[in-house]
């Protein structure tokens, strides 16, 4: 991410943006995948599922606030800047290992990366944001996912032990 500061509505669509990219990425997993790393990999996905859904609730509940203010986020071209600015900084499809979800042990690895490199975003977003509703919300968050990737790393440990 830049260092540009962004409004809370712009880090919330950014945010909703980036845990869709997460969900579909994870369901794509599961769909080629079967057993363990398929069930993985779909509570991966929920995870991301469930954060959309709290981020879109924020973002609805400040919109009607500042009705006036946030009509430009609906502009195609402000979606596609948003867009470009988190476009594989988490889920890069074009350095993602082909064999990212062959077993459980390759997808719990590749999903410690994206869920670190989201805190990383996450934590540069609450760090610029100044509305206290917004950064309540990104502190929980950011508290989950790194609930995530010491659970994905605990159960690494689990598996290769």
């Amino acid at each position: 991410m830049t260092n540009t500061t962004f409004s809370g509505l712009e880090m919330l669509k950014i945010a909703i943006m980036m845990e869709e990219e997460g969900y579909n990425f994870y369901i794509n997993g599961a769909n080629y995948t079967t057993g363990k790393t398929k069930e993985f990999l779909l509570v991966a996905a929920g995870q991301e599922f469930i954060h959309k859904e709290r981020f879109s609730k924020l973002f609805e509940e400040l919109k009607t606030d500042k009705e006036g203010d946030s009509e430009y986020l609906f502009d195609l071209e402000v979606t596609k800047y948003l867009r470009n600015l988190i476009d594989n900084q988490v889920f890069n499809k074009k350095e993602q290992p082909k064999d990212a979800f062959t077993n459980l042990e390759s997808a719990l690895k590749y999903s410690i990366k994206t869920e670190e490199l989201t805190i990383k975003i996450y934590t540069q977003m609450f760090e610029k944001v100044s509305q206290n509703d917004v950064s309540g919300m990104l502190s929980t968050i950011l508290k989950e996912e790194k609930s995530h990737a010491a659970y994905f790393t605990k159960l690494l440990q689990e598996i290769v032990s």
